[in-house]
């Protein structure tokens, strides 16, 4: 009897040693980390200008997956209303910030120059500013994809220069705006410093 229970214990170790663990990322051969500013030029109410923000994702592979977070509250726009009872012109500051998450594919990064695509997922809000009045915010859905092309630096800077869509859905509080005022083509400038997984690699 303890024979039998011996061998059916030195079996069950065997299979043990011999099995080998999956993880999540056993297809990944190489990983990075990175982070870094971005500035967004888009129309904002027919009028130029540049969002600002940053980033910073997990780098596996030629894939990237992370977070972002960008806005302005540069341009104005101006409304008639009663101020003192006297109709008046207004000025506002439009306040317009989102953040969410952010997915990129960059293949053959090893190169110089290299294909570069993000898609951006993120909400916010948009609201008007003034000193005296503020009207009610809106909440929204902002959904931005991008392609163009990026830059070896060194082996720690990329620089991507892009070009996309901004999609943002949600305005309905906003005195004479709407979703297609702040929905816009967009050139993005893309700064990415850390280690792309060049050098880091699984056993």
């Amino acid at each position: 009897m303890k024979k039998t229970f011996f061998l059916i214990l030195s079996g069950i170790g065997a299979m043990t040693l011999s099995a080998q663990q999956e993880t999540l990322f056993d297809d990944f051969t190489s990983f990075g980390a990175f982070g870094g500013p971005m500035v967004e030029i888009s129309s904002i109410n027919g009028e130029i200008g540049a969002d600002v923000g940053g980033g910073g994702a997990l780098v596996l592979d030629d894939f990237f997956i992370g977070g972002y977070g960008m806005g302005t509250d540069h341009p104005d726009m101006t409304l008639r209303q009663e101020v003192g009872g006297e109709i008046q012109d207004v000025n506002y500051n439009i306040r317009f910030k989102h953040g969410g998450m952010w997915f990129g594919y960059t293949p053959k990064q090893y190169k110089m120059g290299h294909l570069y695509s993000s898609l951006k997922v993120g909400w916010g809000h948009a609201q008007l500013l003034n000193d005296d009045f503020d009207t009610s915010k809106d909440r929204i859905f902002v959904l931005t994809p991008e392609v163009g092309a990026e830059v070896n630096l060194t082996s720690w800077f990329k620089l991507g220069f892009t070009a996309g869509y901004r999609w943002v859905n949600g305005i309905s509080r906003l005195p004479t705006l709407n979703d297609s005022d702040f929905s816009s083509p967009t050139g993005v400038i893309t700064f990415r410093f850390g280690g792309f997984g060049d050098s880091w690699e699984w056993d």
